[in-house]
C-alpha cells in the first residue's frame, strides 16, 4: 500500500512537471505570436515606429515573465489564504528577480565569456538606469519583508521613465536616419493587408494571447503543485525553474546574436528586459496585491547578488567603454554560486 502511494505521488509529480513544461512552451510561443500580431496591427493603424519599438518590442521578450508573475499574484489574492498567497508571491517575485539574474549572470555572462560585445553611449545610460532601479528595488525588499503599494507605484514610475528614454532615443535615431535618407519618406504608409493576411494577423494575435494566458496558468499551478508534492519552497522553483523558463526568449535572442557576430544586440535586449523585470513586473504585482510578500532569502540575499551581477556588467563597461571575458566569468560565477547556495540553504 505504501509503495502504491509512493508510485502515485511520483506519477503525479512527473505529470505536473510535464504540464509545467507545456506551460513554458505555450508562453514562449504565444509571446512570439502575440508580439508579431501586435506589431502588424499597430502598423496598419499607422502607429509610429518609435512607439512600437519602445513599447511592444521592448516589452515583448518579457511577456512570459510579466504574465507568469501577474497570474501568480492574482491567484494568491483570489485564494484568500495568507499561506497560499505567500507561496504565490514567492513565485512571482522569484520569477522577476531570478529572470534578472538569469538574463545577466547566466545568459550575458556566457556571451561575455565567449565573445565580449562592444558598448555605446546608449548602454551607459540604460546600464546606469538599471543600477538605479535595482538599488531602489533592493531597498524596498530589505525593509519590512514586502513591497508596499506605494513602492510598487514608484517602480512603475521607473518603467514609465524607461519607456520615455526609449522614445527619445528612437526619435533621435529616426531623425538621424531621415537626414541620411534624402528623398526617401521616413514614415512610408503601411501597405494594406489582404483578406488572407488579415486572417493570419488576427489568428496570430488571438492564439498568442490565448497561449500566454493558458501557459501562465499551467506554469503557476503546476509549479505550486510540485513544490507541495516534493516539499520544496516555492522560492526555489520561482527563482530557478520558472525564471530560467520564462527567460528563454532572451536566451534565444542572445545566442542568435552571438552566432551571427552581433552580440551587442543581445546586450541591449537583456538590459532592457532586466529593467522591465525590476520595474514593471514587480511594480505591477505590488499594485495588484497591495502588499507583495518577499521571502527572506530573496529579500536578504538574492536581490543583493542580482545587484552585484548587474554592477559587474555595467560599472566596468561604462568606464572602459567595452566588456571583457573576466566580467563574464565573474557574472557567471556569481549566478551559479547563488543557485548552489539557495538550494543548500533551503533544501539540504
Amino acid at each position: 500500500m505504501d509503495l502504491s502511494l509512493r508510485a502515485d505521488g511520483a506519477f503525479a509529480i512527473a505529470f505536473d512537471a510535464l504540464l509545467l513544461v507545456v506551460g513554458l512552451v505555450l508562453i514562449v510561443k504565444g509571446g512570439d505570436l502575440f508580439v508579431d500580431g501586435s506589431i502588424t496591427i499597430a502598423r496598419c493603424l499607422k502607429v509610429p515606429e518609435i512607439i512600437i519599438g519602445a513599447t511592444i518590442v521592448s516589452v515583448g521578450t518579457t511577456l512570459p515573465e510579466l504574465i507568469t508573475s501577474v497570474t501568480s499574484v492574482v491567484k494568491g489574492v483570489a485564494s484568500g489564504n495568507a499561506a497560499l498567497a505567500a507561496g504565490y508571491d514567492s513565485i512571482a517575485v522569484g520569477n522577476a528577480v531570478g529572470s534578472v539574474m538569469c538574463n545577466t549572470g547566466l545568459i550575458l555572462g556566457t556571451v561575455l565569456a565567449v565573445r565580449p560585445p562592444k558598448t555605446d553611449g546608449g548602454f551607459a545610460v540604460k546600464g546606469m538606469f538599471l543600477l538605479c532601479s535595482l538599488i531602489v528595488l533592493c531597498f524596498f525588499c530589505a525593509t519590512g519583508g514586502e513591497i508596499a503599494l506605494w513602492e510598487g507605484i514608484v517602480l512603475l514610475a521607473f518603467f514609465v521613465a524607461f519607456v520615455g528614454i526609449n522614445l527619445y532615443e528612437a526619435s533621435c535615431s529616426r531623425k538621424t536616419q531621415s537626414l541620411r535618407m534624402t528623398g526617401i519618406a521616413a514614415d512610408a504608409p503601411p501597405s494594406r493587408l489582404n483578406t488572407k493576411q488579415k486572417a493570419k494577423t488576427a489568428f496570430s494575435f488571438a492564439s498568442g494571447a490565448l497561449g500566454i494566458a493558458l501557459g501562465a496558468m499551467l506554469l503557476v499551478d503546476n509549479a505550486q503543485s510540485i513544490c507541495v508534492g516534493v516539499g520544496v519552497p516555492q522560492q526555489i522553483v520561482g527563482i530557478t525553474v520558472v525564471a530560467i523558463g520564462t527567460s528563454l526568449p532572451e536566451l534565444v535572442t542572445s545566442l542568435t546574436a552571438l552566432r551571427k557576430g552581433t552580440a551587442d544586440i543581445g546586450l541591449g535586449n537583456v538590459i532592457g528586459a532586466d529593467i522591465i523585470n525590476a520595474t514593471l513586473i514587480i511594480g505591477l504585482g505590488a499594485c495588484i496585491a497591495g502588499d507583495l510578500g518577499v521571502d527572506a532569502v530573496t529579500g536578504n540575499v538574492a536581490v543583493r547578488v542580482m545587484l552585484a551581477i548587474c554592477a559587474t556588467l555595467v560599472i566596468p563597461s561604462v568606464f572602459a567603454k567595452k566588456t571583457s571575458r573576466l566580467q563574464g566569468a565573474v557574472m557567471l560565477a556569481l549566478y551559479l554560486g547563488f543557485i548552489v547556495y539557495n538550494i543548500a540553504v533551503l533544501v539540504l
